[in-house]
């Protein structure tokens, strides 16, 4: 039982890092978007130009990662992505200026692709592969724990984001701190061995071409779900504080992912993903159905655990299907599902003008089924 229930140092550094870099910044910007309109006194539509443009950044990171992390490893994106996002956070909480504001969320927008593979990379080389799997699943689930508190602190400080942010800014560069003391070096073989297009070949194989599709899907889905789903709340619903509450519950939904490793485990990755699928689709068309409180509740913890888990997954399926480049493997799959995320909510923002957020909700679970004809190839990959 010792052996089961053991927890290696690097995942709750992972935990902890992707509180700040997810459930800070990137889920923040959402929670935080109408105070960031008051703050700044700018539009909606610049906003979002903004977030779109952090999502270029995340891909840049990304693209960072496949051509460094070979050569240097996994430990400087990992340390160069927390430096980001709490420099970012900081900045954006002192300044005034919507330019810098604006140049301090790019910032930011580096950190996820810079330590969400990287971390991958890091747990491959260095935790026993027994422990693998829940080690990565408790990393991913970072982002909800850093969702969960950042709506706690929401609710007790009434929006006042740039105390919010800039105590995010904080505890990140405490993390960073116990990073830089605790993330292992490169493995000393292998230092400073350039990328050879022998390594990279497995990323053009059909069996890797499921996990593509399964990240571009995911990414259109998420974001657009992310991104109008607390505005949908707030239009609806004359509760105070309605969007922070719904994330709050889907922040401790999203707790869910914690249980991917051994789900897996217990399942196999194909039935594991067909659970996740069908109960993440679900969790988005009922909102097409009916519009109540208590429904929309259920939405945000049904949509909370299933995008916890399938954000669980994509590590582990990527260890599986790029065992010898597992961080390159991911950042591929980052590339592809940031590019969903670029096109969701921008099409179905489109779509926004001319049906009500009901049709969208609909559209998003049947596109969210889709994942189904893109499963593992194998219960192994």
């Amino acid at each position: 039982m010792a052996k089961r229930m053991e927890i290696p140092r690097i995942s709750i550094i992972g935990l902890l890092a992707l509180s700040i870099i997810f459930g800070w910044f990137r889920y923040g910007y959402g929670l935080l978007f109408t105070e960031f309109r008051s703050s700044f006194d700018l539009s909606a539509s610049l906003l979002g130009v903004i977030s779109s443009l952090t999502f270029i950044t995340f891909l840049a990171g990304a693209l960072m990662v496949i051509l460094l992390v070979s050569k240097f490893g996994a430990r400087p994106m990992i340390l160069g992505g927390i430096f980001a996002a709490s420099t970012g956070l900081l900045t954006a909480a002192l300044t005034d200026s919507w330019l810098i504001f604006a140049a301090s969320c790019l910032l930011a927008g580096f950190s996820p692709g810079l330590t969400w593979s990287s971390f991958s990379k890091s747990v491959t080389q260095h935790v026993e592969e027994r422990v693998q799997e829940r080690t990565l699943a408790i990393i991913s689930t970072g982002s909800s724990v850093g969702l969960i508190f950042i709506s706690l602190l929401y609710l007790l400080l009434d929006g006042d984001w740039r105390i919010i942010w800039g105590g995010g800014a904080v505890f990140g560069y405490l993390i960073l701190l116990w990073a830089w003391r605790s993330v292992p070096e490169k493995n000393a073989e292998t230092i400073g061995a350039p990328i050879k297009m022998a390594d990279l070949r497995p990323i053009f194989t059909k069996e890797a071409n499921p996990f593509y599709i399964a990240s571009f899907l995911f990414g259109i889905t998420e974001a657009t779900y992310w991104t109008y789903a607390a505005d949908f709340v707030q239009e609806n619903f004359s509760i105070t504080n309605a969007n922070a509450v719904f994330f709050l519950i889907t922040g401790i939904a999203g707790l869910a992912g914690l249980c991917a490793g051994d789900m897996i485990s217990r399942l196999g990755m194909r039935m594991s993903f067909i659970v996740t699928i069908l109960v993440y689709s679900l969790s988005i068309a009922v909102l097409y159905l009916f519009q109540g409180w208590i429904l929309v509740c259920i939405s945000g913890a049904l949509f909370g655990a299933s995008f916890m888990l399938y954000a669980a997954y994509l590590p582990i399926w990527s260890a599986k299907v790029f065992p010898n480049i597992p961080a390159q493997g991911f950042s591929i799959c980052i590339v592809i599902l940031n590019v969903g995320a670029i096109i969701g909510p921008a099409v179905f923002g489109w779509i926004l003008a001319y049906s009500p957020y009901e049709l969208i909700f609909l559209l998003l679970g049947i596109i969210g089924c889709l994942k189904v004809f893109a499963l593992p190839v194998t219960e192994k990959a």
